[in-house]
């Protein structure tokens, strides 16, 4: 099982139409969460989950995918995030006195294999104390993390968490708007050698241009996907999913990875962020079809 910890929520989407919006549910770890679920792992979904009407929605699109919801579950509203530029996926969030505040999780059960966090949940006060309390909490197991940076809201003093704590993950996922915003004193490649020198796996997403893993004295960059894009939304969190969809699907978590386990696991990940952004909102594939239309995106 792998447990994913951090924060659900609607995304509000441009229909068209002024002042009419289409609602998808979102939340960078909730995506994660239906993107492994619907990949085949088995999931578990630690966040604040309102008992309002949009709150059990997103309940339930996470059990049809096969992830079972932790909560807690709230009597406030569902948070919030109308996407301003679903193209370049740039948001206003809503989250002051909504179920994103909602934390104290119970202990993760035995088998869990691999615990993945990070985004706002992990940067916010309130809610990022008890994510970090339950990140520290895990022994032996394979810790993930995408800090999934949401300028303007995101504050600027997660940059110093960020530096301290990424060593104690085994796979930081990020993309370069992240690394800039992190690094906003450095190159983006003397920002890359920095934090690769503390990590054992870093994945680098640069939007069209692909994506680069460092794992060990390994560079491996793959190439963007072959599709046409609808919008963004979601895609970076459907990339992560596919990478450690990868990882639990050959038993990966603990083995030394070679370098043709890090192609495939860059390859099964392309190939979910790929199918994803040909959708509209975080509509991430199903494992069916991933293996029914992933050579036409990425060839490991």
């Amino acid at each position: 099982m792998i447990a994913v910890v951090g924060e659900a929520l609607i995304d509000l989407l441009p229909s068209g139409r002024p002042q009419l919006y289409r609602a998808r549910a979102g939340g960078s770890p909730a995506n994660v969460a239906m993107a492994l679920g619907r990949l085949g792992v088995r999931t578990s979904f630690y966040g604040g989950l309102s008992k309002d009407a949009w709150g059990r929605w997103i309940v339930d699109l996470m059990r049809e995918a096969g992830v079972e919801t932790r909560g807690p579950y709230s009597d406030m509203a569902t948070p919030l995030a109308r996407v301003e530029d679903a193209q370049d996926a740039k948001y206003r969030f809503y989250l002051r006195e909504t179920a994103f505040e909602a934390v104290g999780w119970e202990p993760l059960p035995q088998g869990v294999r691999a615990l993945h966090s990070g985004s706002l949940a992990a940067a916010l006060p309130g809610t990022a104390g008890a994510v970090w309390d339950l990140i520290s909490s895990q022994k032996g197991v394979f810790l993930s993390f995408d800090p999934n940076i949401r300028p303007g809201v995101t504050p600027t003093s997660f940059r110093e968490v960020f530096w301290e704590r990424a060593p104690e993950f085994d796979l930081v996922k990020l993309s370069s708007q992240d690394l800039s915003w992190l690094a906003p004193d450095s190159s983006p490649q003397e920002a890359a050698e920095r934090l690769r020198g503390s990590l054992k796996w870093l994945v680098l997403t640069l939007g069209a241009a692909g994506a680069i893993a460092y794992y060990g004295r390994h560079k491996i960059y793959q190439e963007a996907p072959r599709v046409r894009v609808k919008d963004t939304v979601g895609a970076g969190d459907a990339f992560m999913a596919g990478l450690l969809a990868w990882l639990a699907h050959n038993d990966a978590f603990r083995r030394e990875l070679q370098y043709s386990d890090i192609q495939n696991a860059l390859c099964t990940a392309t190939k979910a962020a790929g199918l994803t952004l040909e959708r509209s909102g975080a509509q991430s594939p199903t494992l069916a079809e991933v293996q029914a239309r992933g050579g036409e995106i990425c060839e490991a």
